[in-house]
């Protein structure tokens, strides 16, 4: 399963993507109503089309309300899922940092008990890291080869 921080991410892409490509619709929809001259207007007397004889006019108008609403709410996802990636990437970073200083301590805690020479789990002690130290290395008896 994917992280949270990825799962906002995804989602803050789907509704960014979303709330453009609607947004382009519905600008393109009214820039086409405006262009296209007025059809004359049906005399008064005349019934109104029933569902089956749909007009292109009414056609266009509900898909302009329909990208319309669809910019809408894609905005509003946008806005709520863009604070959420946020903190979770600023809790990632937190996390991440806090990890980093534990490691660095414990490297710190073993650098001063080799210091010392105290160790107190031979066994677990990490690889010699020769680039800190400033005096050339103590030779050390390992194993039986006493």
């Amino acid at each position: 399963m994917d992280s949270p921080a990825a799962v906002h991410k995804s989602y803050q892409r789907f509704f960014a993507w979303t709330f453009v490509l609607a947004t382009a619709l519905a600008l393109s929809l009214v820039w086409v109503e405006l262009a296209i001259s007025p059809l004359e207007a049906p005399p008064p007397m005349t019934a109104r089309p029933t569902a089956s004889g749909l007009d292109l006019r009414d056609l266009q108008l509900l898909l302009t309300v329909a990208a319309l609403i669809a910019a809408f709410v894609s905005l509003a996802g946008l806005i709520v899922t863009t604070p959420l990636a946020w903190l979770d990437r600023r809790k990632a970073r937190a996390r991440a940092a806090l990890e980093l200083a534990f490691k660095r301590q414990d490297h710190i805690n073993w650098l001063a008990a080799e210091h010392a020479d105290c160790w107190l789990v031979p066994d677990r002690r990490p690889p010699p890291m020769h680039w800190h130290r400033h005096r050339p290395p103590v030779p050390r008896i390992h194993g039986n080869a006493h």
